[in-house]
């Protein structure tokens, strides 16, 4: 048994996790922890905004397996609800830790400031979009609390907070040494699971693998690739879950977006006999809004913690437990008689109108994918942008594909970059999303990190301009969005036409710097994905407004 101090034990755990880099902004109540954080090896990025500081840590979190974000209470933790909510949703591990008033003020009247209705106001609106959580107000239970929610973050991939107060941070505390967990013994209900998927790929003629996010949160990727490459076996990736599985492999054929995304990709998965589904929660975002045709009798719908085939669950199964014993069948007892033909399925070809002399949405796409290779990774945040890039070509793909938050894009970009710096971000962001949280472009200066921004600049919300009609709280403002970032200390150019944008788009590939381009488009131009999407829900939504 030893004696560390609880800010000491806190930012090893932080540490053995593979973190080296927390997200945050001071402030009073959590100064104390700032500056025991400062004697450790870990770097503080310092966003504008609170919830900057979440959706860096998130798409942090999504490439290294845990995001850190350290805020101060009342002001400082409310105004990150919505980018935890995000992470919750979304299956993202990132840990808030928020500072909060003194143990000896708790027996008193709510009366110091940042304080709402009670000390536990926090505390109870955080329990309602996080896994775990924890105030670290006992010196006897503090480190089995923070155990405790580093756990459960990690195991789930869902948020978790721990809330120490001020006296806290420097308490010593009686360290115990933590047994060895033991491994998960194969259950009757994987056993079960793994025979009646083998069975069913053993009469299908033509099956199809549907790999969503949760191969990505749980770090499946090169299971999955291995699974399918033993069973020669086509694979589809959800809007969600879009590059997780490597576009480049000769198994991939195609991301499925239901009625919405590739006519030729919706046709093969859903006149398939057998869908494998891997990881994939069949969300109304997945499931492009509920036209995805997924029939049951097709259908094997494997998650983080069960597997449903037909009309039957099989409970408390884990997904890697499951994949594993997969690939142990398939590469062994009964690999000769599972093997499968790959089909031909040309990607979709996005093209702009004939002599169309300004710039487009596919132009745009078309000069990302001549730009993109293994030097990128692609964020976006919500609307169009996101729909376009479903369309490029990478192997990272950050996006709120399912909880849909604007202003995503930008700091989740700078997240991404410290997460991986061999990596350089490929920002794609709305008007309007850039008009919520862009100013992190100061920050990515600051740090001297280089990502490209796209702004697509169509001076509206264009998505439920569509959905609805033209309407005057759809405009936007136009903003000179490069001029910004250089006057923040970054370059940027104006693109109107295809050539104006393949130049940008050069010369921000040669900078060392932030690189700005701010899209001008048209305010009647859209994907391919998104006219599908908006001509579908528009008769809806118009039916009901009117």
């Amino acid at each position: 048994m030893t004696k560390r101090k609880l800010a000491e034990y806190l930012f090893d755990r932080i540490k053995d996790s593979g973190v080296d880099t927390t997200f945050g902004i001071p402030g009073d109540f959590i100064l104390p922890l700032y500056a025991a954080q400062e004697k450790t090896k870990l770097k503080t990025v310092v966003m504008t905004h609170e919830p900057s500081v979440g959706y860096a840590a998130d798409a942090y979190a999504r490439l290294k397996g845990l995001g850190v974000g350290l805020v101060t209470y009342g002001a400082g933790g409310l105004n990150m609800i919505n980018s935890v909510g995000l992470a919750y949703a979304e299956e993202s591990p990132l840990l808030i830790i928020s500072g909060s008033p003194e143990t000896r003020y708790r027996s008193q009247k709510p009366q110091l400031h940042h304080c709402v209705k009670n000390f536990d106001t926090q505390y109870n609106v955080f329990k309602e979009v996080t896994e775990s959580q924890a105030l670290l107000a006992n010196p006897a239970t503090a480190q089995d609390e923070i155990d405790r929610v580093f756990e459960t973050t990690t195991k789930f991939s869902r948020p978790g907070y721990i809330e120490i107060p001020r006296d806290m941070v420097n308490y010593e505390l009686e360290i115990q040494e933590s047994a060895p967990r033991s491994m998960e013994a194969p259950s009757a209900a994987l056993e079960e699971a793994v025979h009646e998927i083998i069975d069913r790929l053993k009469e299908a003629h033509q099956p199809v693998l549907f790999v969503g996010v949760e191969v990505r949160r749980f770090n499946l990727k090169d299971k999955v690739v291995a699974l399918a490459e033993a069973l020669n076996i086509p694979v589809v990736t959800s809007i969600l879950g879009k590059a997780s599985f490597p576009e480049s492999h000769p198994c991939f054929a195609g991301n499925y977006f239901g009625q919405f995304g590739n006519p030729k990709v919706k046709d093969y998965v859903e006149s398939a006999d057998l869908i494998l589904s891997l990881g994939t929660v069949l969300t109304e975002m997945e499931t492009a809004g509920y036209t995805a045709k997924l029939p049951a009798k097709a259908l094997i719908q494997c998650t983080a913690h069960e597997v449903t085939a037909g009309h039957h669950t099989y409970h408390g199964v884990n997904l890697k437990s499951l994949i594993d014993q997969l690939i142990e069948l398939t590469t062994s007892k009964v690999k000769p008689t599972l093997r499968f033909s790959l089909p031909s399925i040309e990607p979709e070809l996005i093209e702009s109108k004939n002599g169309d002399k300004n710039l487009t949405v596919a132009h745009m796409i078309n000069q990302l994918n001549d730009l993109m290779s293994e030097k990128f990774a692609v964020v976006s945040d919500v609307g169009d942008c996101l729909y376009a890039g479903m369309s490029l070509k990478t192997d990272i793909f950050i996006a709120p594909g399912y909880y849909s938050s604007m202003g995503f894009g930008v700091p989740a970009g700078i997240g991404a970059q410290i997460a991986n710096p061999k990596r350089r971000s490929i920002i794609l962001v709305g008007d309007g999303g850039f008009q919520m949280t862009g100013m992190e472009i100061s920050t990515a200066i600051k740090l001297g990190i280089n990502p490209i921004v796209i702004v697509f600049n169509n001076a509206s919300y264009a998505m439920l301009r569509f959905i609805d009609q033209k309407r005057d709280y759809y405009d936007l403002q136009r903003w000179d969005y490069a001029l910004l970032a250089k006057a923040l200390g970054g370059k940027g150019a104006t693109a109107q036409t295809p050539d104006e944008f393949k130049k940008a788009l050069t010369d921000a590939k040669n900078s060392d710097s932030l690189y700005l381009i701010d899209a001008r488009i048209s305010e009647d131009d859209i994907s391919p994905t998104l006219r599908r999407l908006t001509d579908h829900f528009g008769k809806k939504v118009k039916a009901s407004i009117s």
